[in-house]
């Protein structure tokens, strides 16, 4: 009980430290100019910083106790995947990445992003065509509002011929 103690108030030290280097980091971004998303200024990148350190810092005292969940795992007994299959993940990951670049310069960024998803997700042996098939359409919707609403990416969503 006394070392649970003692991991927590390191993970709860920790925590509010890398939570405060965010904050002054914050503080000083905004003695840069910050700009926009669409035009970035030189605070920019490192406001961005500050809030994903000051996120992480809050939550690193909520995360699991390390021991826990070793535990939970020894009793799951879980065999790992077998070689074949860490080939096969490999693969299709590497596979999906080689499409994207030749879908994307012929057929354009909506096309390449479902080839890219869809081919990654069939790596992984628990995924059928259909599951991996509707990964790839919600991706694909959600990185084409992003990256051409929101950034404004010059990347042709269709490319025809």
């Amino acid at each position: 009980m006394r070392s649970r103690l003692r991991l927590y108030r390191r993970d709860l030290w920790g925590g509010a430290l890398i939570a405060a280097a965010g904050a002054f980091t914050i503080l000083q971004a905004y003695t840069y100019q910050i700009g926009q998303l669409a035009r970035m200024g030189p605070g920019y990148y490192p406001m961005m910083l500050g809030i994903f350190l000051v996120v992480l810092g809050i939550l690193i005292p909520l995360s699991p106790d390390p021991d826990e969940v070793l535990e939970d795992a020894a009793h799951e007994a879980h065999a790992g995947p077998s070689r074949k299959d860490r080939l096969r993940g490999m693969a299709c990951i590497a596979g999906g990445i080689g499409l994207f670049i030749v879908v994307g310069h012929y057929l354009g960024f909506v096309p390449a992003t479902f080839a890219l998803v869809f081919t990654a997700a069939m790596g992984d042996t628990s995924n059928t065509p259909r599951t991996a098939a509707l990964l790839a359409a919600a991706m694909t919707l959600f990185g084409a509002v992003v990256f051409s609403w929101a950034l404004q990416l010059q990347f042709p969503m269709f490319r025809w011929g």
